[in-house]
């Protein structure tokens, strides 16, 4: 099997269970269902193609706000339809949560064959946080100020 058609298995599970999770009654948590099997669709199809998608609390409620909220706004205007109603709504809502899923993912799988998301590359939140670290450990002693140095110029390289 091709990498390819392990990233197509994997998005089309995974937008299978972004449709089921909209699904779910239960105001909000449907909104947190579908956004965690969509982060967790970006971070496999990363390790797939060999890089780290690290996706901080900014981009949970991102990828929230776009790709799950988006689609119950839309779904709840079709409620407002005679004779469609809920059921209608819910449908739409899992077909359109399915829909921003899929989006979602070849959006990300064309950038990860493109190169354009590099299998090394850190990111802020990750050197930010390394780099906080290695100066608690400078100042209890740990490190040395020349090894601070070293670690602080090597995690500023990685950007």
């Amino acid at each position: 099997m091709t990498k390819q058609d392990r990233a197509a298995e994997l998005v089309s599970n995974h937008v299978a269970g972004a449709a089921a999770a909209a699904a779910i009654p239960i105001p909000l948590v449907d909104l947190a269902a579908v956004t965690a099997v969509q982060i967790a669709m970006m971070r496999k199809l990363g390790r797939l193609y060999g890089s780290t998608i690290g996706v901080d609390v900014a981009g949970v409620v991102g990828v929230g706000l776009v790709c799950a909220l988006v689609p119950r706004v839309a779904a709840s205007l079709l409620k407002i339809l005679p004779g469609v109603g809920t059921i209608g709504g819910a449908v739409a809502q899992s077909a359109f949560s399915g829909a921003a899923t899929w989006a979602l993912a070849q959006s990300l799988r064309d950038r990860l064959e493109r190169g354009e998301i590099s299998p090394d590359a850190q990111t802020h939140s990750d050197v930010s946080r390394s780099l906080e670290r290695a100066e608690r450990l400078r100042r209890r002693g740990v490190l040395s100020d020349e090894e601070y140095a070293r670690t602080r110029d090597e995690l500023l390289d990685a950007l």
